[in-house]
C-alpha cells in the first residue's frame, strides 16, 4: 500500500470531528426536542436526531477508513463531496454568497481526491 498522503490524514481527521459533532447534535435534538416543544417536537426531534446520528456514524467510519486506506472510502467520499457541491450550488441560488465557501471546499476536495497519489493510496489506480 502506498504511503498515506497528508491531505488524506487531514480529511480523515475532519470527517471524524464532523462525525462526532453530528452525533452530539443528533443526540441533543433527540433529547431536547420533547423537552422544548412537547410531544410533536419529541417525534420530530427523534427523526431529525436519528438522521444526524446516522450521518455522524458514517462520517466517523469514513474518517477511520482514510487512515486504513479502505478503497470504498474514496468512492463514498467522492459521492458525498459531489452531493455537498450540489447542495452548495442550490444554497447559492437560494441564499447568496455564503454558500461559496461550501462550493470552493467541495471543489478542492474533489480535485484532491482525484490526484494520482491519493487514488493510489486508496487502490484506485
Amino acid at each position: 500500500m502506498a504511503e498515506r498522503p497528508l491531505g488524506v490524514t487531514i480529511i480523515g481527521i475532519l470527517w471524524i470531528i464532523g462525525g462526532i459533532l453530528a452525533l452530539l447534535v443528533g443526540l441533543g435534538i433527540a433529547v431536547l426536542g420533547g423537552a422544548i416543544a412537547g410531544p410533536l417536537g419529541a417525534a420530530f426531534g427523534l427523526v431529525i436526531g436519528f438522521g444526524s446520528v446516522i450521518i455522524g456514524l458514517i462520517f466517523i467510519i469514513l474518517g477511520i477508513g482514510c487512515f486504513k486506506g479502505w478503497g470504498w472510502v474514496w468512492t463514498i467520499g467522492v459521492i458525498i463531496t459531489i452531493i455537498y457541491l450540489i447542495l452548495g450550488i442550490i444554497d447559492l441560488v437560494q441564499s447568496g454568497a455564503s454558500a461559496l465557501i461550501r462550493i470552493i471546499i467541495s471543489i478542492i476536495i474533489l480535485w484532491y481526491l482525484f490526484k494520482d497519489n491519493v487514488k493510489k493510496y486508496f487502490g484506485k489506480t
